[in-house]
């Protein structure tokens, strides 16, 4: 039995060309499983592709219509038995969720808190009152336990 994940990684300085890498790993893994059907996506890059963010992200929706993709940027990035530091990589994770466990979130669709059990945050560290919004959004779930982390970048801060 299969987990409800697939998880690629790939270094380029090109991200699109990083995502081609990851997606023919993707559809290799996905070959030996026809069942699965993938709904939310993290895409994790480092700084040296933040600038070709948009253009991943928006290629990563055209080949996977219909998964939700969040992630964010770091000065590195880990995969299994991999770490990608100082060098531009991406690293994808798929998962095959019921769409009715997850919801994605941000400031301008906030999280809720209806039913809601945990969160897994990305977060900008120069957020002004970044402890006390994770504690509201802490507040908001019903374990009050949040995970993530903080982008890391030494150029631009983002997360999607």
């Amino acid at each position: 039995m299969h987990g409800p994940f697939l998880q690629a990684h790939a270094t380029h300085p090109d991200g699109r060309m990083a995502l081609a890498l990851v997606a023919a790993q993707m559809d290799a893994q996905r070959a030996a499983r026809p069942d699965f059907a993938a709904t939310l996506g993290l895409i994790y890059l480092t700084d040296a592709l933040a600038h070709q963010a948009a253009d991943v992200i928006e290629e990563a929706q055209q080949r996977w219509p219909g998964v939700q993709f969040a992630g964010t940027v770091g000065v590195g990035v880990c995969a299994s038995g991999v770490e990608y530091d100082q060098e531009p990589a991406l690293v994808m994770l798929l998962m095959h969720l019921p769409r009715e466990q997850f919801r994605c979130f941000h400031g301008r669709q906030p999280l809720a808190g209806d039913d809601v059990w945990t969160a897994l945050v990305h977060a900008d560290p120069a957020t002004p009152d970044l402890p006390e919004l994770l504690d509201e959004l802490a507040n908001r779930t019903e374990t009050r336990y949040l995970f993530g982390g903080l982008t890391a970048s030494r150029n631009r801060s983002l997360q999607w």
